[in-house]
């Protein structure tokens, strides 16, 4: 693709860049104030309480928002699309994502939900850490930007109802409060459009001859 040509793929980039990047301001906000708002606890309550079938349904989607999720997107983006430039972008920026949300804990140190809901029900490892964003939902959020420039208009539903789905699963899972999801997917889909930024600057900077 030519320079700009997958950017111009993703609905009102603009636009939503701004408003992903005011909802990670305001999550960061929202973390750090003490304490906890009630809503954030009642729902993690509720969606903690799901029965374990749900549990088990939910685990294998969850695994998007892990290092597989861009591995497995840059793997069909350069396979399906022969895009190996984009490819490349995906997965480099997967790893932004995942150790930039590992920085953004250490700056904001928000707890886990164990430290604010009494018995609250742990279902995977040992939720050690801080919660403040949620890796997971960025890395899931930003895997699902970067496919949208291979998948067709009427089929991105469903990259949006996975992004939703491994944040939802997180809380269900007892690992992090809605605000840790929501500032997770609002920095993913921000490193998303990067990724494809730098796929398109890189088309852009190549030789011609390079690009037939």
């Amino acid at each position: 693709m030519g320079s700009g040509g997958r950017l111009r793929l993703v609905p009102h980039h603009k636009a939503t860049a701004v408003a992903s990047a005011a909802l990670l301001a305001a999550t960061v906000l929202l973390a750090r104030h003490r304490p906890v708002p009630s809503w954030e606890l009642d729902i993690t309550t509720w969606l903690n309480s799901a029965p374990d079938p749900v549990g088990w349904v939910l685990y294998p989607v969850i695994q998007m928002g892990s290092l597989v999720g861009p591995s497995v997107a840059a793997l069909l983006i350069g396979w399906w699309c022969r895009d190996l430039v984009h490819a490349l972008s995906t997965a480099v920026t997967g790893l932004v994502a995942w150790f930039g949300a590992k920085a953004i804990k250490s700056i904001v140190e928000r707890d886990r939900p164990g430290a604010y809901v009494p018995g609250i029900d742990i279902r995977e490892g040992s939720a050690s850490g801080y919660g403040f964003i949620s890796g997971h939902a960025a890395v899931a959020a930003m895997t699902a930007v970067c496919l949208v420039v291979i998948v067709p208009p009427s089929r991105r539903w469903v990259l949006v109802v996975l992004a939703a789905t491994v944040g939802i699963g997180r809380i269900v899972y007892g690992v992090h409060l809605p605000a840790d999801v929501i500032g997770g997917w609002a920095f993913g889909y921000l490193t998303g459009l990067l990724a494809i930024v730098m796929s398109d600057e890189i088309d852009r900077l190549r030789p011609r001859s390079a690009m037939s």
